[in-house]
């Protein structure tokens, strides 16, 4: 194994077919997030989904391909890499936009907090 390369499209065709799995991961963990989520502020989810399947990108490409070492992972070919890509870039989409709709709840929480009983007892009295 070789240093550090910093080699985005290689070759082998390991990088073109991170990049296809990325992209058709966009659309299924974009649309998933926005159909989960729970808050108003529905664009901040996508991009949550966007850049955690970006991230997912930037791993298998670090991992399968040349962004981190000159030479490819032994065994590795580009039908499975962008399978793995696709799989692995769509989950983490869903994690990151999950996320996200976690976090920007917790930061309005009084817009999103069920009423207790009593107040709903109080306000119809």
């Amino acid at each position: 194994m070789g240093g550090p390369e910093m080699q985005i499209f290689d070759p082998q065709g390991i990088g073109v077919a991170a990049l296809c799995g990325f992209i058709l991961s966009l659309p299924v963990s974009m649309f998933m997030a926005f159909w989960m989520s729970a808050v108003r502020r529905r664009a901040a989810v996508v991009v949550g989904a966007f850049i955690g399947a970006f991230i997912g990108f930037l791993i298998i490409l670090g991992w399968a391909g040349t962004l981190i070492y000159d030479t490819i992972l032994p065994g590795a070919n580009p039908a499975s890499v962008f399978f793995g890509s696709l799989f692995f870039d769509s989950v983490l989409g869903l994690v990151g936009g999950i996320l996200s709709d976690l976090f920007i709840a917790r930061l309005t929480r009084r817009e999103y907090r069920r009423p207790s009983a009593l107040q709903e007892a109080e306000g119809h009295s």
